[in-house]
């Protein structure tokens, strides 16, 4: 039997969802990073760096850094990285002047509970970064420990300068329920619908995920 596009395009997706969910305890971490134009004191960047956001070759350096930094940090389970773009900018005529920058989503199993409460060194110095209200995350009070896990997360992916370099950058939330994931990780790919010319190769990050091959 042939496979439609739509065929094919859900089964794909059906993969890379139950890859994601193959052998991870609930809850997931689901964060949105953006890069932003000016820092943190609002000074805009120069636009040889700014232009970097419209390459994906150097999205895709940026990535593999958070990937790098959140395995030798927490040592988690698996990580998965999308990329995204923008809203494109339009002419009056609805033809795409520009595209827009990209930006990241990013799928991971949570933080364990002993990477907190037995930190090693690289934790124990996230806790001295700033968190809400500005202050070190060690003097900070949570109301649970995945407030402060997302938290640490957060700090962790701020050492990306393009992350670091902007205060509203990255949003994290935790995914609880398999119909959580299951939104999250389509929401990730909806870029790759059967119609465009976007495939799936264009939106993971595979050399910054921990998919396996068949």
């Amino acid at each position: 039997m042939n496979l439609t596009i739509n065929d094919t395009t859900k089964k794909i997706k059906e993969t890379i969802l139950n890859q994601i969910q193959e052998g991870i305890d609930y809850p997931y971490l689901y964060s949105v990073i953006t890069f932003g134009f000016y820092d943190n004191y609002g000074i805009k960047l120069p636009i040889s760096e700014i232009r970097k956001y419209w390459d994906k070759t150097e999205v895709k350096k940026t990535c593999r850094l958070i990937y790098n930094m959140l395995k030798e940090h927490f040592n988690m389970d698996g990580v998965w990285m999308f990329i995204e773009r923008h809203t494109p900018l339009l002419n009056e005529d609805g033809e795409v002047i520009r595209e827009g920058r990209f930006h990241l989503n990013i799928i991971s199993s949570s933080i364990k509970d002993s990477a907190i409460e037995e930190p090693n060194r690289k934790v124990r110095r996230l806790m001295l970064e700033n968190g809400r209200f500005d202050i070190p995350i060690e003097n900070n009070v949570y109301k649970d420990l995945d407030e402060l896990k997302i938290e640490l997360f957060n700090a962790c992916c701020k050492r990306a300068n393009w992350v670091n370099r902007y205060k509203y950058s990255i949003k994290t939330q935790m995914l609880y329920e398999p119909t959580d994931l299951e939104s999250a990780t389509y929401y990730c790919l909806k870029d790759y619908d059967g119609k465009s010319n976007v495939d799936f190769t264009d939106i993971v990050v595979f050399e910054a995920s921990d998919f396996y091959k068949p």
